[in-house]
């Protein structure tokens, strides 16, 4: 079951697809309007009205459905269609796409009639029309694509070329480690162990994207998630995002019983610094974030798994980076050594 705020993503997208169709449509449908009037000049603003609303109506419903059936049904992380071959895969949503945008042209036709209007038959109007829709719709699936690779926020910066250059930056970061995965893995099987590793990625992710946090990238099993530090938003949403994955597990424990025989457990490990972050790659290219902080954290989490009585570590820096929400507390562990590290650091069991 998709999670809560995934959900309430999920139907802001659609409501984002719903509003540029509408405008999209609104000035398509005046403009081909206006290029096809052979009405009298004081009824030309009349079938330009008529050409608007027929536009707006006409890219709600493309607009609604393709964005349904790509958000609801394509793109939730259980979806059986996104389980498809791509081929057939693509076949699937070229007849959908070409099925809807020709009911919807056929519909706003019907209801919104304009004078010198050659109809849905095959003519250069239609042509053109489908055209426009099947780009703009294109254009959707592939920005939904994109967003489900690079992840929620992070599409944006992109667009925007923030990281065509490396820029030092100062995040606060979490790493979440599934514990005993070994054990699990030999026990259950590599396939039940892979599918059990997306459903314990994909609740996790409901916490974290509550408090607005960043998931940066997957390693193994280990989820790497980042809270910019630049006031964008409150850094102490990573603590109240950890202690909500725990009990949202735990609350999840019979569930992954049944289905896989265990109930996976995390630790997590919290560090804050300035890390490099830029483009890196040529033929394929990632997001990378680099520098001592990412290191550090590493070191710390390979620290924790000698602390096994503690689920959240912190460093002083995290501590320091983001005030303790309500009902959270810090104890001192006192300071440790890390390999490569000349300077000991101070750690806290956070609970």
């Amino acid at each position: 079951m998709t999670s809560p705020n995934l959900q309430r993503r999920y139907r802001k997208t659609l409501a984002y697809v719903l509003a540029v169709s509408a405008v999209a449509g609104a000035i398509y449908g005046g403009v081909i309007t206006y290029i096809l009037a052979h009405a009298e000049p004081h009824e030309l603003l009349e079938d330009i009205i008529r050409g608007v609303l027929r536009g707006i109506f006409t890219g709600l419903m493309i607009g609604g459905l393709i964005g349904w059936f790509d958000i609801f049904l394509v793109n939730t992380g259980r979806a059986h269609l996104r389980r498809l071959p791509f081929l057939s895969l693509i076949l699937i949503k070229g007849t959908y796409y070409t099925a809807v945008i020709l009911g919807s042209i056929w519909l706003g036709g019907q209801l919104f009639r304009i004078e010198g209007d050659p109809g849905t038959g095959f003519n250069r109007t239609t042509i053109i029309t489908v055209t426009f829709a099947l780009i703009f719709s294109t254009i959707f699936s592939f920005m939904m694509e994109m967003s489900l690779l690079l992840g929620p926020g992070v599409l944006r910066d992109v667009l925007r070329g923030r990281y065509h250059h490396p820029r030092r930056e100062k995040r606060l970061f979490v790493f979440f480690d599934m514990r005993g995965s070994t054990a699990i893995a030999e026990r259950i099987g590599d396939l039940a162990f892979h599918r059990l590793l997306n459903r314990f990625f994909s609740d996790l992710t409901e916490p974290v994207l509550s408090w607005r946090g960043v998931i940066h990238k997957y390693v193994g099993d280990e989820m790497i998630v980042t809270w910019p530090l630049d006031e964008s938003r409150d850094p102490s949403g990573a603590f109240a995002a950890v202690a909500e994955a725990h009990a949202r597990l735990e609350s999840l424990r019979e569930a992954y019983q049944r289905d896989f025989g265990v109930a996976p457990q995390f630790r997590a490990v919290l560090h804050a610094g300035e890390v490099v972050t830029g483009e890196m790659g040529e033929v394929k290219r990632e997001i990378v974030l680099l520098g001592d902080t990412i290191n550090t954290t590493s070191r710390i989490e390979q620290l924790a798994k000698s602390l096994p009585e503690h689920a959240t570590i912190a460093s002083a820096e995290a501590i320091a980076a983001a005030p303790l929400p309500a009902g959270i507390s810090a104890s001192p562990l006192g300071q440790f050594s890390l390999p490569g590290k000349s300077a000991a650091i101070t750690l806290y069991a956070v609970s």
